[in-house]
């Protein structure tokens, strides 16, 4: 017998490894062609522990990201974006992989480095716009509350709607069996599930909804009439044991409807609109139940998923109808919910967006025929996650939201609050910057079916500051009162304010001195006239909100010329621009016996320039000025103009 000696033995390993290699590789290869990404993961790993495959690790990143696992495709795609073969769409995954892990400056660098190569994708603009505005999603935390629902069952869970004093949602489980299993997720099929609260409020054990609903490939999400005993539901294209699949080997997705017959789902029927070409999915009924909404990624769309609407005639559902570029994008929109107030919600992995799937929200303007621009329901309700499947109830207040925000998607019951408003600032002395200690700051309900009642009272405190508390659509008077100077007020509103705001008003307050004269600013009259212009009114105004904060005190209206022109004339001039200004006082509702006007002509001259001194322009117009002065000042309580 011939010996086989070591150098022999070592070619003989290498030619065995690399058959193996190339055998797990095509293999890998085939199952991520036939969309079994759970299986296609494991034996890519087999193949990348023995070689540096880079094709083998591109499609490990993609198999990754498709069964949504978002925690390990990233360093993969990190790894795979600088081969030479990565196609740049690559670069555009890795991206949305950094904002969903929260890292939005590197993600702004990848979208940058992505529209570099592909200048016209809209969404990845749509998404670097995102990361340059993301402080704009935390514009207030406080808005929503997010408790997880606990189904330790169940390997993830979505899609939840009431039901029948309960819940009906999606879920998978865990399984060992592979005959069970769904070969692009690893886990079993999606079902349909119900589940009620005990009397003392836990969530019993679910059960899985009986009757035919359920089948041996996915099901899930659904929709329910308002009588409980229609339901239109998703589920996976097949007939008898065997998934139908397109020419691209994808099997799609189908809307169907079923019928509650004691007790159990029968009589189940395709939707006219279902294809074997496309899906169709997430169905929605509208309030009136004559419009049903649900995604799809039939041909003509904007891009990727969008959202359609099809309407009911009394036989039949009509021909299905787009939403329009408002709401739908080249992204996916998903998830179509319309509230009982008319309010839409859907979610996105597009328009301004924190990462992954968020919720939006719009409505539709039957005067204008469009969908108002949609609204990101920002954190806490989105996330850099997934943020989908909302549903929010009649109270407005309650409802749920499912999101993969912690290790796989699970269901959140929602609590909404309203909006918290402060008015904060400061009370400081004119001219000084010393703060007031103990100014008296009222607040005012100025709405119009309360008739200015006063809501609260509060003092500064030794730092001249304050805070007070605002209801949401509201309006209101804030007034800074300090004994002995002028009282100053400030017009604040949450009228239509959806986010809690803190608003900053500072009194700066000018002490009341009795016949000391206080210039108007940029009180002009054309020459030789005396009636007020359209600018020298936007000054009178204001001494109009001066007198009006002001009810107890009494002014002169001094009106001043240059010495240039006769002096009778400049006396008479002034006199008639005096009662010009007293007679706009009146007529913006100040009282004729508060206020008094008179003339000084050049008798009263601030610098040099008189008769036969040359002066400039500038000079002379230092004396040609109207001022005020307060003459008295009334006894008793000075009370708020309400």
């Amino acid at each position: 017998m011939k010996k086989i000696n070591l150098l022999q033995l070592g070619t003989i390993c290498i030619l065995l490894l690399s058959s193996c290699t190339a055998y797990q590789l095509k293999k890998a290869n085939k199952e991520f062609g036939n969309l079994q990404y759970s299986q296609a993961i494991n034996d890519y790993n087999k193949v990348l522990k023995k070689s540096d495959n880079h094709l083998a690790r591109i499609n490990l990143a993609n198999s990754y990201r498709l069964i949504n696992d978002i925690a390990k495709a990233e360093p993969v795609y990190a790894e795979i974006v600088s081969y030479p073969e990565s196609e740049p769409i690559n670069m555009f995954y890795y991206a949305k992989m950094l904002m969903s892990e929260g890292n939005y400056a590197q993600a702004k660098l990848w979208f940058k480095a992505y529209l570099n190569l592909v200048p016209n994708d809209v969404v990845a603009q749509m998404l670097l716009s995102s990361c340059n505005s993301v402080k704009s999603f935390m514009r207030d935390t406080t808005l929503y509350t997010l408790q997880g629902m606990d189904f330790p069952e169940f390997a993830s869970m979505f899609g939840l709607v009431p039901y029948d004093n309960g819940i009906v949602f999606t879920a998978d489980k865990k399984v060992t069996l592979k005959s069970k299993k769904d070969a692009w997720t690893g886990k079993s099929y999606y079902d349909l599930y119900f589940a009620e609260k005990d009397k003392d409020g836990n969530w019993l054990s679910p059960q899985l909804l009986k009757g035919e609903i359920n089948g041996r490939y996915h099901e899930g999400p659904a929709a329910f009439s308002k009588s409980g005993d229609v339901a239109y539901f998703t589920r996976s294209n097949y007939f008898k044991y065997n998934l139908r699949k397109n020419a691209k080997n994808e099997n799609n997705l189908k809307i169907f409807s079923a019928k509650l017959k004691d007790g159990k789902w029968q009589d189940l029927s395709e939707m006219p609109f279902n294809s074997d070409d496309y899906s169709v999915g997430h169905p929605c009924l509208s309030n009136d139940e004559k419009t049903l909404y649900f995604i799809s990624d039939m041909p003509g769309g904007e891009g990727g998923t969008d959202i359609y609407s099809s309407t009911f005639d009394g036989n039949t559902w009509g021909k299905p109808v787009n939403l329009g570029k408002e709401v739908n994008t080249p992204g996916n929109e998903m998830f179509p919910l319309m509230a009982d107030d008319g309010t839409f919600y859907f979610s996105s992995d597009a328009h301004n967006n924190m990462g992954g799937l968020d919720v939006f929200a719009t409505s539709y303007n039957p005067k204008t025929k469009k969908w108002l621009q949609v609204e990101n329901l920002n954190y806490p309700l989105n996330s850099s996650k997934d943020d989908f499947a909302f549903y929010i109830n009649k109270d407005n207040k309650t409802g749920f939201v499912s999101s993969n925000r912690g290790d796989a998607d699970k269901m959140y019951e929602v609590q909404k609050h309203d909006p918290k408003f402060y008015v904060t600032g400061t009370v400081t002395v004119k001219g000084k910057g010393t703060p007031f200690e103990d100014a008296i700051i009222t607040l005012i309900d100025d709405s119009p079916n309360n008739k200015k009642i006063e809501m609260a009272s509060t003092k500064t405190d030794a730092n001249g500051r304050y805070r007070m508390k605002l209801k949401p659509d509201g309006e209101f008077v804030i007034y800074g009162t300090k004994e002995n100077y002028f009282t100053q007020s400030v017009d604040l509103s949450t009228m239509g304010k959806k986010y809690s705001e803190n608003f900053e008003v500072n009194f700066v307050l000018d002490q009341i001195v009795i016949e000391k004269p206080i210039v108007l600013e940029n009180i002009y009259y054309d020459l030789d006239k005396w009636n007020i212009r359209p600018d020298a009114a936007v000054e009178l105004d204001k001494l109009v909100h001066l007198l009006k904060d002001n009810p107890n005190i009494c002014i002169e209206m001094g009106s001043h010329t240059d010495s240039r022109a006769g002096d009778q004339y400049n006396m008479i001039l002034s006199e008639k621009r005096a009662k010009a200004t007293v007679d706009y006082l009146i007529f913006r509702g100040i009282e004729p016996s508060r206020l008094k006007a008179k003339g000084y002509g050049e008798t009263k001259l601030v610098n040099r320039c008189k008769n036969g001194v040359e002066c400039t322009e500038e000079e002379h117009q230092q004396n040609r000025r109207t001022e005020f002065k307060v003459t008295k000042i009334n006894k008793g309580d000075a009370t708020l103009n309400k």
